[in-house]
């Protein structure tokens, strides 16, 4: 990898740090953009695929706690949407509450998007990180069996 490619790593790093929030989540998030540019690098298979089931289960947990902070502000955005109350029979405090409900609809809408989609990426990265532990599995039954014995 060059330096050009280097430094694109790194940004990539630092904008997944900056979207999940945490020096750690981006360490990881940059160890799987790290690992992606070495298997786009020139005579690389061209596939990504991640070190081991452990590091899927850590992926897995950021996405989950992830879920849960969405969920946590969809609470807080659905409570504020059913606390508006009109303030005063003219037609501005009408038009300023209508406005208000609006924003909070579109906003509650896309937290629904939002959690939909995490929802769904939770359950694909659950099924990969099974098969790759079923994989992980399979090679070391499969070794054991032609070597007489080894074990994990």
């Amino acid at each position: 990898m060059n330096e050009a490619d280097s430094a694109a790593v790194g940004a990539a790093a630092a904008a997944a740090a900056a979207v999940w929030g945490s020096p750690v989540a981006g360490a990881v998030a940059g160890l799987a953009v790290t690992e992606a540019a070495k298997a786009a690098a020139p005579g690389a298979s061209g596939g990504f695929e991640f070190p081991s089931a452990e590091e899927m289960n850590t992926v897995l947990g950021m996405w989950k706690d992830r879920q849960a902070s969405l969920a946590q502000k969809q609470s807080i955005i659905q409570a504020a949407l059913s606390s508006l109350t009109q303030l005063a029979g003219d037609q501005e405090s009408q038009s300023y509450l209508q406005q208000a409900r609006d924003s909070l609809n579109l906003l509650n809408g896309q937290h629904d998007s939002m959690l939909n989609y995490v929802e769904n990426y939770i359950q694909k990265l659950a099924d990969a990180t099974n098969a790759k532990q079923t994989g992980e599995e399979n090679n070391i039954s499969s070794l054991s069996g032609k070597t007489g014995g080894l074990s994990a």
